[in-house]
């Protein structure tokens, strides 16, 4: 049971979106993150089917789909409801003796949603103080050198100081491999700390909720 609390946390509080369909794309499961970008109009259902939010979006979407069925996987990015969605597709395996259904599972990635880690995360992770774990994130957010000593009141002589101790520090040689293993820091589940975690599963197929309506099951 306490395994099975822990991976429900994890599903449910994954920052990616987890979607499960069956061969057609009707939806079984939608984590929070994936109900959400239903919510934001960056997909839609229609009759209980997961759908793009333009004609071009929806049919990638059957596509990769069936590429899962088939056990090829694939991948696809999503231009339709404002923002970029990336999306990737995998065949769920049957359990042992059962009759294969097709079941397919869809990460979903919003790129513009994508959580950065805190200084905290990575001054307890790699051990920077706190003038180089604030440096760090400036690099994560995208600023260069110079704009992030302006933004922290340092020259950049002290900036490239804090950027030598980053390297040493990691062990990364370019400034692009420092940026990839910053943004390999695990980060905590925040809902770890509440008494519990509720799940939606997506239940039998009606007309409410774009043709599924999904139901919760509260985990202690």
């Amino acid at each position: 049971m306490l395994a099975e609390t822990a991976l429900h946390l994890l599903i449910e509080h994954f920052e990616q979106g987890l979607a499960v369909t069956d061969r057609c794309g009707r939806v079984q499961f939608l984590n929070r993150a994936a109900r959400a970008y239903l919510g934001r109009g960056l997909l839609r259902l229609e009759r209980g089917c997961l759908r793009g939010t333009k004609p071009a979006d929806s049919a990638a979407l059957r596509r990769i789909i069936a590429d899962g069925v088939a056990g090829l996987g694939g991948s696809v990015r999503l231009e339709g409801g404002g923002a970029p969605l990336l999306v990737a597709a995998c065949a769920i395996p049957p359990p042992a003796g059962a009759v294969p259904e097709g079941a397919v599972l869809l990460r979903l990635v919003d790129p513009a949603a994508a959580r950065l880690p805190t200084a905290a995360m990575l001054q307890d992770q790699f051990g920077f103080t706190p003038a180089e774990a604030a440096l760090a994130v400036d690099i994560l957010a995208g600023h260069d050198l110079a704009a992030s000593a302006a933004h922290r009141r340092i020259t950049r002589n002290t900036a490239r100081v804090h950027l030598r101790h980053l390297f040493e520090k990691t062990g990364a040689r370019r400034q692009a491999e420092l940026m990839r293993l910053l943004l390999l820091c695990p980060q905590p589940i925040a809902a770890a700390q509440s008494g519990g975690t509720e799940i939606s599963a997506f239940g039998p197929f009606s007309s409410s909720n774009g043709g599924c309506e999904y139901r919760s099951i509260q985990r202690s």
